[in-house]
This record gives structure tokens, C-alpha cells and sequence, in this order.
């Protein structure tokens, strides 16, 4: 097996996007939440992005927050902004950026005083993807343990318990090759992981990468970890993007599995589509793709939300700029029929244009019947709006002081 070798960032950019998490739909779906009796609670994480290791805060609310807020409260529990993920009743994060060393999963919980703190924690190696699939599953990535292997590990206890071996996937026409570093989701009893091949002997990068003309996924059951077969994208050269908080899929209200392919190569992005795996198939939907090209050309989709019979994504008026994420206020979001999506994008009414969702992973939220949409520019917007009648959207909240929004989400704290 040939040496894992990190992945290399290329300047400010790549050191930047080492951290980042593009956008999937981040709402009660995503992650699939626990419905149980208990109390609501909405984290919201905000924080200084301009200097490592970007420190911020997460604080709670008992409903979500309306008017202008501080995000900075007695409470408040200090921790790093490199995005997050979320089961219901908790939040996770790594403590690591993609090539800073080893890595952990820490949990947190709400407290008996209605605020966040930490509940255990997991070593993840590096570079390390993970996916909670219920209370007592989950899965992570150590590439220490092995290119070709999918940890497995209890949420409620933080413990490893175990691991699926894929080594019988190893496909000796790639030099370089491993599983689950871009994506671990699952629907309908079965998670997919990515299998990532590339060219040369390392990792390497999108930027580098030779681009292959395929995606792949292993098709895993999740009872008995057993591997089923692999299934291929040949429409898109990307999914998913590896070691960052924002997993960039969804799982629609449909039951659906959608995913996002940032199209990015050496000169800019390209090629960027959204793709989806329907209820009840282990398939990728052959006859179903959005391209980011046919709207905006060079633009990128970096998150994607289904409710309601809508697709909602955020889409460039202009071509994406590498070095303009944090700055750019270009992108809008706009809505699809989400079984016509050749009948074109409905752009939502009301919402200032903002920069690109980046690695906050909760960039639209379906959540308590409404659906929200994340607006920094910069300047005066840094908050949520919320989708109202005739595809217009209006203010909810506006952080002014504690940092820019990296992360929202509902939890609901069970009954002791």
C-alpha cells in the first residue's frame, strides 16, 4: 500500500479551503435528527475567520433568534469556527484542519443550564470524514488505520467499535487510492462512502488531480456492514470535498439522497452539478442532473436543500473566484421544481446578495416548517432570512456583534 501523504495546500487559497466545508442541506434532514419529546434548543456558531485557528462561539437559544444579536453571552462556550455537524440533541466538530496534524470528533451537548459544552471525544487520525447515522452509529476515517477501511464508533459513548474492511475494492490501475475522505452519508439502510482514485502515488489534490470522467461510491449495509457493490457518476469528476465540516449532500424530505460536485480544477471551477440517488435505489438517477454551468458558467453549487417538492441551492452571478469565498457577495439563492429542473430556477426575492457558503455546513436549513437561507456580505448582513409567500424571503436575524455565522441548528434536548 503506498504511504498516505497529506493533503497539500497552494497558497492563501488552498491554506483557506483546507478548512472549508461547502454547504449541503443543512436542516432536520441532513443528518437524519431523532424526534423525541424534550426541549428545542438553536445553536448558533459565529466567529473570526481572518487568522487561524479562527476562534469563536457557540451559544443557545430557546427559539430562533429574531431582531439584530450578540452572539457573545454569559453561556457562550468558546471554540474554533471551522464549521460543524449536527444529530440531534448534539453538535460535532474536528479539531483539526485538513494538514495540521491529528485529529479528534468532539461532541457537545446542551447542559442542565440550557447551554453548550463538551461530551466526549473520539482520535480520528487525519484528515478525517465522519457521519452519524443514528444514536449508536457512526462512522469516521483514519487513514492511519488503513486507506481502504471505514471506522465505526458509538455516538452516545464516543467509543470506536469496530471497522469495515474494503481492501477487496483495491483497483491496481490507480496508484493512489482510499474510501470515505469526501463522502460518508446513508439512506434507506445503506451508507455510501466515495472511492477516491487518483493518478499519481499521493492524494494529491482537485487542483492537480487528473480528473477521471467518474465518481464512485461503495454501497455498504449499515446492519451488518457488509459491502454490496459500487456504483459510478460518469456526468461528474467530483463529490463531495474531503476533511471538511460540510458534507455536501442532502437527504431531502423526499428521501432522496442529493450531492453536490464543486466542478473545481486547476483554472477555476467547471463542470459543477448537483446529482441524487432517489428513495427505495442504491443508483445514482441516470435521467436526473442540475449543471451549474447551463445558469451561471463557471459558478459552483456548494450546498443544496429539498423541501417540499423544491430544490433550493445558491447559485453565482458570476464565475466563482478562488480567491474572493470570503468576499465575493456574488451568489443568490434560487429554487427548482425539484422533478423539472430542466423548467429552470426561480431566484428567491428579497435576499442581498452574499458570499459563497463556504464551510458553514447549515447554508440552508429546513427547519420547523420554514426554510432558511444564510446572508453574509461583509458589510450589514450577517444572519439568516426566512422564506415567506411567493418565493420571498425576509430578514429572521442579523448577528452584529461575535463574529460571522458558521453554523445553525435545531436540537432538542430529551427528557431526564
Amino acid at each position: 500500500m503506498k504511504e498516505y501523504i497529506r493533503f497539500r495546500t497552494l497558497g492563501f487559497f488552498l491554506w483557506m479551503m483546507a478548512g472549508a466545508m461547502f454547504s449541503s442541506c443543512s436542516d432536520d434532514k441532513n443528518d437524519p435528527v431523532v424526534e423525541d419529546e424534550g426541549k428545542s434548543y438553536y445553536a448558533l456558531l459565529t466567529g473570526d475567520m481572518t487568522s487561524s485557528p479562527y476562534a469563536g462561539y457557540i451559544t443557545t437559544y430557546s427559539e430562533v433568534p429574531s431582531g439584530t444579536i450578540d452572539n457573545v453571552q454569559a453561556g457562550s462556550l468558546a471554540m474554533q469556527t471551522n464549521g460543524m455537524r449536527y444529530y440531534s440533541p448534539w453538535v460535532f466538530k474536528r479539531t483539526s484542519l485538513a494538514s495540521q496534524g491529528k485529529d479528534e470528533i468532539i461532541r457537545y451537548a446542551v447542559n442542565a443550564s440550557g447551554n453548550m459544552e463538551e461530551s466526549g471525544r473520539i482520535t480520528s487520525g487525519e484528515n478525517s470524514n465522519y457521519y452519524i447515522h443514528d444514536e449508536s452509529t457512526g462512522f469516521y476515517i483514519d487513514l492511519d488505520r488503513g486507506l481502504l477501511k471505514i471506522q465505526k464508533f458509538n455516538p452516545s459513548t464516543m467509543l470506536r467499535t469496530g471497522e469495515i474492511d474494503l481492501s477487496g475494492l483495491r483497483n491496481e490501475k490507480y496508484p493512489y487510492q482510499d474510501v470515505g475522505t469526501n463522502i460518508l452519508a446513508s439512506k434507506d439502510g445503506k451508507l455510501y462512502a466515495d472511492v477516491f482514485y487518483n493518478t499519481t502515488d499521493i492524494k494529491g489534490n482537485f487542483f492537480q488531480n487528473t480528473p477521471l470522467g467518474f465518481v464512485e461510491l461503495a454501497v455498504i449495509d449499515v446492519a451488518t456492514g457488509k459491502y454490496e457493490k459500487s456504483i459510478r457518476n460518469e456526468n461528474i469528476n467530483h463529490i463531495g470535498y474531503p476533511s471538511n465540516e460540510n458534507p455536501m449532500w442532502s437527504l431531502g424530505d423526499d428521501g432522496a439522497l442529493y450531492f453536490c460536485s464543486h466542478g473545481f480544477g486547476a483554472t477555476g471551477a467547471g463542470g459543477s452539478a448537483i446529482v441524487r440517488i432517489k428513495k427505495g435505489e442504491t443508483g445514482f438517477d441516470k435521467n436526473w442532473i442540475i449543471k451549474a454551468d447551463d445558469l451561471t458558467q463557471g459558478t459552483s453549487f456548494g450546498t443544496v436543500c429539498v423541501d417540499n417538492g423544491k430544490l433550493y441551492t445558491q447559485i453565482g452571478s458570476k464565475p466563482l473566484s478562488y480567491r474572493g469565498l470570503l468576499t465575493d457577495a456574488i451568489y443568490d439563492y434560487y429554487v427548482f421544481d425539484k422533478e423539472n429542473p430542466s423548467a429552470g430556477a426561480t431566484k428567491i426575492a428579497g435576499v442581498p446578495q452574499t458570499t459563497y457558503t463556504f464551510q458553514c455546513g447549515q447554508s440552508i436549513m429546513a427547519i420547523d416548517g420554514k426554510v432558511y437561507f444564510r446572508v453574509v456580505n461583509n458589510d450589514d448582513q450577517n444572519g439568516y432570512y426566512v422564506l415567506g409567500d411567493n418565493n420571498t424571503a425576509t430578514r429572521a436575524f442579523n448577528v452584529a456583534s461575535g463574529g460571522i455565522v458558521w453554523g445553525f441548528a435545531k436540537l432538542i434536548k430529551k427528557q431526564e
